[in-house]
């Protein structure tokens, strides 16, 4: 079982193997700021097509490994959940989730041209919450979500010249939302746009 202080040790290890690395003086830093979207979706609710559309924004900071390869760390507040359109299933006994966020996505990172093609995975710590029923009724109180979430991360960003980038990724998470036991799956998936300034 995956806990904060497995969380807390696998930080520190990455963090060690930054420092400590044997070519850690040749290595170079950078830092920038992103900002953007993302469009979600949470399988299992019953609500069809990223139509939740929340902020995605913070710092990031990369460690230059060589002229292809880069190792970097990002610090969101990313907001995900899902929302019902006039197309989905009546069925649906939810309108809108919403979801606050801390995010902390690891990405390795390959250089070619203009692009960095990047993957990874993402520790998301559940800040608060809200969910409205079919009827507009806020049910928060009677939801139990996992406080931890976890997810796979790809993407790929465009580098218009060395400082700005635009940035198209795709997540799910790897783990269950919903924190009570027999109360179905809530998986959530986003399409991520963000544009990247790079100090």
């Amino acid at each position: 079982m995956i806990n904060n202080r497995n969380i807390q040790r696998c930080c520190f290890i990455a963090l060690c193997f930054l420092i400590f690395h044997p070519k850690a003086d040749a290595q170079r830093f950078e830092g920038g700021i992103v900002a953007g979207i993302n469009l979600s979706q949470l399988d299992g609710d019953r609500l069809a097509g990223f139509n939740h559309i929340g902020l995605n924004a913070g710092g990031r900071v990369a460690a230059i490994l060589s002229d292809r390869w880069q190792l970097s760390m990002e610090l969101l507040f990313s907001q995900q959940g899902s929302k019902r359109t006039l197309n989905d299933d009546p069925g649906a006994v939810f309108e809108r989730i919403n979801l606050n966020m801390v995010e902390v996505p690891v990405m390795i990172n390959f250089l070619e041209w203009k692009f960095h093609v990047s993957a990874g995975l993402s520790y998301g710590r559940l800040i608060n919450f809200k969910v409205e029923d079919v009827f507009g009724e806020d049910v928060s109180d009677s939801q139990t979500f996992n406080e931890d979430l976890f997810l796979a991360i790809v993407s790929a960003t465009f580098y218009f010249d060395e400082h700005f980038g635009l940035n198209l990724g795709w997540s799910k998470a790897l783990n269950n939302l919903q924190a009570e036991e027999g109360a179905g799956k809530l998986i959530s998936r986003n399409v991520i746009v963000k544009g990247v300034y790079m100090f």
